[in-house]
């Protein structure tokens, strides 16, 4: 019988500890579907921030924010909110949501090597405010004093007496909502300090430094070179054939001439480059100033024949190459399509000036024929350019002036630091790659 009652009396405390259960359960569950549901808006909200579709990732975080119940989820809405906002030049809004992260990550820290230099300092300015003053109000925008009623004044303090002003949950004074007609209070100063650091942010000027190496793919400045290094260089072979068929056979008179150069060129350089951006880091028109080390080879080869009056002939085939090393200098204006997206493209035009100091190397070998006689002949010399201008009566040009033209592809690997590629016209069909900074 005691063992009844005693049954009887637990039974109840057993159902409602697993009503209790069941109700703690269900609440643990649906609080994991939802924290994960956040978790996704985060992640599409930081997808949106990357491609640079800030309104859109404003969207995410603040449902996110309306769902989630976690101090680490609210940190990161939150911060998304401040950082999206300032991005879209709305600075109230990034003030506002920079108190909203300190609230719930106290201790939340950022740096200038992630995040712009005046968003770091809105930053700082909100979590200094709160160290001052503890908690500021939600709104950055103060609070503006409601406009008494013409009433008898010792009404007016009875009904100021009886009427407590209300409260929140957590037992703080709820802000008063303005009557209709009375103008906000001026923004807080440090709200006011920030709009002038985004705007000088915004219009102080940037500069990105980087290094590049190219290679061109045809015939560099072929259309300047090609005739006329034919034409001079197969007269400078031909006097040294001559010269070498007379030591044979003495008493030749030249008869005809002929020869099949043909022409190739190859060339590659690496430089240095400082860009201006004058409208600051949304700046997308830009100048820049080069310094280039370039290595330029030009080549001809192919066979030569002369023939002369008494019927010998001399044919040999000759290999012909001009060297030049020389540093030059550039200028060049480059515009870029956009400035918030990961790839952005762009286009540059420029011109540059390099000192044309070259070596000229060529050596030539075959045989003189007459009747039976058969016999080699070969030479080989070095000439500078001022060297073969007057052995050739031809003034090579001393300063080669240097076109650009070029389409290219920026990729952003991490803030501020670039990857380059292009293509375009340099004096020839040029491929470059590199690697800037922008600061």
């Amino acid at each position: 019988m005691t063992s009844k009652i005693a049954v009887a009396r637990a039974l109840p405390a057993a159902i409602v500890l697993l009503a209790v259960l069941l109700v703690g359960g269900r609440a643990f569950a649906q609080t994991q579907v939802r924290e994960s549901d956040v978790a996704r808006l985060i992640a599409q909200a930081e997808e949106y921030t990357k491609k640079g579709d800030y309104k859109l990732a404003v969207g995410c975080y603040l449902e996110a924010a309306a769902l989630s119940q976690s101090r680490l989820n609210l940190s990161q809405s939150y911060f998304g909110l401040a950082l999206c906002y300032f991005n879209l030049k709305d600075n109230a809004g990034a003030v506002k949501y920079a108190r909203k992260v300190l609230e719930v990550d106290p201790k939340k820290e950022i740096s200038e090597l992630f995040y712009p230099a005046a968003f770091v300092k809105l930053f700082d300015q909100a979590r200094a405010e709160a160290a001052a003053g503890g908690q500021p109000p939600p709104e950055p925008v103060a609070e503006a004093k409601p406009v008494p009623l013409k009433t008898e004044p010792e009404k007016a303090g009875a009904e100021t007496k009886a009427k407590p002003p209300s409260t929140t949950a957590g037992g703080e004074a709820r802000p008063q909502t303005p009557p209709p007609g009375t103008k906000p209070a001026v923004l807080p100063p440090a709200q006011v300090v920030q709009d002038e650091l985004a705007t000088a942010e915004d219009r102080s000027g940037h500069w990105e430094i980087g290094g590049h190496y190219s290679k061109w793919s045809v015939n560099f400045v072929r259309s300047l070179f090609e005739n006329t290094l034919k034409d001079e260089l197969a007269e400078e072979i031909q006097t040294q054939i001559v010269k070498k068929s007379g030591a044979i056979q003495a008493g030749l008179v030249k008869l005809n001439f002929r020869h099949e150069l043909s022409f190739d060129s190859d060339g590659s350089n690496f430089g240095f480059e400082a860009r201006y951006y004058s409208r600051g880091r949304t700046g997308t028109f830009s100048l820049g100033f080069g310094l280039e080390k370039t290595d330029l080879s030009l080549t001809l080869a192919g066979p030569l024949t002369q023939e002369f009056s008494n019927g010998a002939a001399a044919t040999v085939e000759a290999s012909t190459k001009l060297v030049s090393s020389p540093f030059s200098m550039h200028v060049n204006f480059r515009w870029e399509v956009g400035t918030e997206a990961i790839v952005t493209p762009y286009f540059t035009l420029g011109f540059g000036f390099a000192p044309l100091k070259a070596t000229l190397t060529y050596n030539f070998t075959g045989t003189f024929r007459k009747g039976d006689i058969v016999e080699t002949i070969s030479d080989a010399k070095e000439k500078t350019l001022k060297e073969l201008s007057a052995d050739v009566d031809f003034r090579f040009p001393d300063v080669l002036v240097i076109f650009q033209l070029s389409f290219g592809l920026k990729a952003q690997l991490y803030r501020g630091l670039y990857l380059l590629g292009e293509a375009g016209i340099w004096d020839g069909i040029i491929f470059r790659g590199g690697l800037s900074y922008r600061f």
